[in-house]
């Protein structure tokens, strides 16, 4: 394992997935995502500003600005503190770098809730959840709360490995013959949009025990049984016309680490489509059985590495790496405008158990994930404590695919409790 103390100032160059975020960022298309904790007691924003300062050198990755090369963007070391924000009723929107100090990751708090909103740009979930982590526990030991570490919370005092701070999809990259998926356009869910431009959330905590006994019942893994009542509910409440023509198709997050050996806190996920053709008659049942055999080759190390070759060869390609970055941006706006939502109805990102330390569990009540919604509802999962929160994110107005879905699991027999932001 090689370690170097990363004091001085320097460069990372962008990972594979990081890309294309800086492109396409827009203030529809923010390319951020939040996590929120909620804690025992009343947060004390200094001592968690104090909190994020003792992860600087421990976390280098995340503590940088965005720079614009010739050829790509770049980060470089951030130097200004991160500021923390009272709680900000619009959710995920852009981030204004220069009121926040230049920084990629913002931290807000509201009451006993500490949130992180971070851009997709700087690492995946995965990553960042390593770093709120680490924040907690140390603002946990600031507040006199003492923490021992078993092992699950990365040590501020270590020094950060290089294995941390690597593209991993250029260390998996394999040359050779790939298979592109088809394109096939999908339903789109459309509908009024809030007069305010914000993000509607609407959770549902479930008993994750019950949640997985339910999902076995179906023969299912909880991954599976949420993403087909995800699609389910979608053709329930969608346009029957317009279904008829277009299968619905939930773009699926994997965490590559979990397929790949890899310890980098940077991006390192992708994702795989599950789809269903509507026809009359269908049943959840019908439903289920496509997505669990969408997720069987879905997940295959043989599809996944595809999926990742193909998506370094755009940046493998030599005309593609000598073009100047506006030009790259250039084509890469219109790619993306052209095919990136086309293929896509909704996702869903199930990130499963989060294990802290018990010192640290003792202090916190709950964990959310949330997605940036962007023009498509999207539904994150994660569990803590035998509680699974399930946080629809939305645009729309409409709240029904939201009752259907949830309604189902009620019908299932699992007791489903709500909170909303209540956006309007």
């Amino acid at each position: 394992m090689i370690k170097e103390a990363i004091t001085e100032k320097r460069w990372f160059k962008l990972d594979n997935a990081a890309k294309i975020y800086p492109i396409i960022h827009s203030a529809k298309t923010s390319g951020l995502f939040r996590m929120s904790v909620n804690m025992k007691e009343l947060v004390d924003p200094m001592k968690l500003k104090e909190a994020i300062l003792a992860c600087k050198n421990r976390f280098p990755s995340f503590f940088v600005r965005l720079r614009r090369g010739f050829f790509w963007y770049y980060y470089d070391t951030n130097e200004k503190d991160p500021l923390v924000f009272p709680e900000s009723p619009y959710i995920c929107q852009s981030i204004n770098v220069h009121s926040n100090n230049h920084h990629l990751f913002t931290f807000f708090f509201h009451e006993t809730k500490i949130s992180m909103e971070m851009f997709h740009s700087l690492a995946d979930g995965s990553g960042a959840l390593e770093f709120l982590k680490a924040v907690i526990f140390k603002y946990l030991e600031l507040m006199g709360k003492p923490q021992v570490n078993d092992g699950t919370v990365f040590k501020l005092d270590d020094l950060p490995d290089k294995e941390e701070l690597v593209d991993s999809y250029k260390v998996y990259y394999k040359e050779g013959k790939i298979i592109k998926d088809s394109f096939i356009p999908a339903y789109h869910i459309t509908g009024k949009n809030y007069k305010r431009k914000g993000i509607s959330i609407n959770t549902g905590l479930v008993d994750a025990a019950k949640l997985k006994e339910v999902a076995r019942s179906y023969g299912a893994s909880v991954s599976q049984f949420l993403a087909a009542n995800l699609l389910f509910s979608i053709i329930l409440t969608g346009d029957q016309k317009k279904l008829l023509k277009h299968p619905v198709t939930v773009s699926v997050a994997v965490n590559l680490r979990r397929h790949f050996p890899s310890k980098s806190l940077r991006n390192f996920s992708l994702y795989f489509n599950t789809a269903y053709q509507y026809a009359e008659g269908i049943t959840f049942d019908a439903v289920l059985e496509k997505i669990k055999s969408d997720f069987a080759v879905g997940l295959t190390k043989e599809h996944l590495q595809n999926k990742l070759n193909h998506n370094m060869s755009f940046e493998k390609n030599f005309l593609i790496r000598i073009m100047p970055l506006f030009l790259k941006k250039l084509l890469m706006k219109i790619g993306y405008s052209i095919i990136a939502h086309k293929p896509i109805t909704s996702s869903f990102t199930n990130f499963g158990e989060i294990t802290f330390p018990k010192t640290m569990t003792n202090e916190i009540k709950s964990i959310f994930f949330n997605l940036a919604s962007g023009s498509k509802p999207g539904i994150a999962c994660v569990t803590l404590n035998n509680q699974a929160a399930i946080a629809f994110t939305s645009n729309y107005q409409d709240k029904s695919l939201e009752t259907v879905f949830f309604r189902f699991l009620t019908n299932n027999g699992l007791k489903v409790k709500l909170e909303s932001n209540y956006w309007k």
